[in-house]
């Protein structure tokens, strides 16, 4: 049975380009995944990180932490902020909310933004 929870949560995944969405994480506690979702950072006068995905402060479906001891290795994070990003790690909770504990830069990438759409082209002249 557990073979199979298992192989329904990594088929589930596959389907999905291999990322859950931030309201999907709670679901995923205790598992590594890749969280895709736009990112708010926020860093704390103690040298912490918070990085919210899909929401700002607690109103958040999940964040990513960085503690005070890692914020050396994070010094570009801000550049993420407002943007698309994927995040991976293993969820755990903080607070009843899911988390990823970051230790890694490598945990966390830009994901591209789509070309903006072209303009609609101008219509034909009206003959006279």
């Amino acid at each position: 049975m557990i073979v199979t929870n298992v192989t329904f949560s990594i088929l589930a995944m596959l389907a999905q380009g291999g990322t859950l969405s931030a309201d999907q994480a709670l679901a995923h506690v205790g598992e590594t995944a890749t969280i895709e979702g736009k990112v708010s950072v926020q860093r704390t006068r103690d040298g912490e990180t918070y990085i919210r995905v899909d929401g700002q402060g607690s109103d958040a479906p999940m964040s990513a932490y960085v503690s005070r001891w890692n914020k050396s290795k994070f010094q570009d994070v801000d550049k993420l902020d407002g943007k698309k990003a994927q995040i991976t790690g293993q969820i755990s909770t903080f607070r009843g909310k899911p988390e990823i504990f970051l230790t890694d830069p490598g945990q966390i990438t830009a994901k591209a933004e789509p070309p903006p759409a072209a303009a609609p082209a101008a219509p034909p002249p009206v003959p006279k």
